[in-house]
């Protein structure tokens, strides 16, 4: 049986990789997120969505989480975002990208946000 190009090898290397080296940032919306810790929803971690890698996805909802560095302020990184962004769009995510300085600064604020970004989705979708 083929692999899609999701569950490439590579693909799932790629994803241990960035699962191994998370900055601070990630490490810390992970704790948030995971064991369906935000309104019962499931988030996994660096999900492949060819030919793209999200951050944080709850699959049900297509919502995804995007941990944005210091490389995502530039112009050639908001570029790059705003055709990645469109795409996911396209195919039917949600993404919300959240300032990987924020998640330190303004924990409370930022962990608020996503709880309201999860519950707006899932208002959308009629889950819940």
């Amino acid at each position: 049986m083929k692999r899609s190009r999701a569950r490439s090898h590579e693909a799932i290397e790629f994803a241990r990789d960035q699962r191994a080296t998370a900055n601070e940032f990630a490490r810390t919306v992970w704790q948030w997120v995971r064991n369906r810790q935000v309104c019962g929803q499931k988030f996994r971690r660096e999900v492949p969505i060819p030919p793209y890698t999200a951050d944080f996805c709850c699959v049900e909802l297509k919502l995804i989480l995007e941990i944005d560095g210091a490389d995502h302020l530039t112009e050639t990184g908001r570029e790059r975002d705003r055709v990645r962004d469109d795409f996911l769009d396209r195919n039917g995510y949600r993404v919300v990208r959240i300032p990987g300085f924020d998640v330190v600064r303004e924990p409370d604020r930022v962990y608020q946000d996503i709880v309201e970004r999860v519950r707006e989705r899932m208002g959308e979708l009629g889950v819940g």
